[in-house]
């Protein structure tokens, strides 16, 4: 950054947390508030004086890290691949929960409860899909880290169509004798 004599410039500073804010209660029977992240930013001086600033910043909620849109055909299985990250310098255990939107009865999603993720890096997670009937399924895949609380999460737009693949297997025998 270049300062000319006698003058200033500014400088813009971007907040990207890697945890997200913790909360704490205020007082008994109050809402939950937010304890910002600290921080400081140190600029010396041609002078040998220096400016140092206090940061604080807060971490909202996540935002979702896609739409995983898909078309499948009823009564197949199908994969489907989702990359879990771990900013963190050490190892994260993720926990896998789904939540669906209306009718889920003919709905069957599986995959592992439990998994690691090594520092940053990222790990491919397998959602097994399963629908017995055709439409649109949306549901919401969220994982979490127990410990400190922090999550990402997914959000799935399956379409369902009819199965086209419909197999005829024609079974002849004289009379009064069984086939199988």
């Amino acid at each position: 950054m270049v300062v000319p004599a006698k003058g200033s410039a500014q400088y813009e500073v971007t907040y990207q947390p890697k945890t997200m804010t913790k909360k704490t209660k205020a007082a008994e029977g109050e809402e939950m508030v937010d304890v910002p992240h600290q921080g400081s930013l140190f600029f010396p001086l041609p002078n040998g004086t220096a400016l140092l600033y206090n940061l604080l910043g807060v971490a909202t909620e996540p935002e979702s890290e896609g739409l995983i849109s898909e078309t499948v055909s009823a009564k197949h299985q199908k994969n489907l691949l989702v990359a879990v990250k771990d900013q963190d310098k050490k190892t994260q255990r993720f926990t896998a929960e789904w939540t669906v939107e209306g009718d889920s009865q003919s709905l069957f999603i599986r995959g592992a409860k439990m998994f690691d993720v090594a520092g940053e890096s990222h790990k491919d997670y397998k959602l097994n899909f399963l629908a017995l009937r055709s439409g649109l399924y949306k549901f919401k895949t969220t994982f979490r880290n127990q410990q400190t609380g922090e999550y990402q999460f997914y959000d799935f737009a399956i379409t369902v169509e009819d199965n086209k693949d419909v197999e005829t297997f024609e079974l002849i025998s004289p009379i009064r004798e069984s086939v199988s």
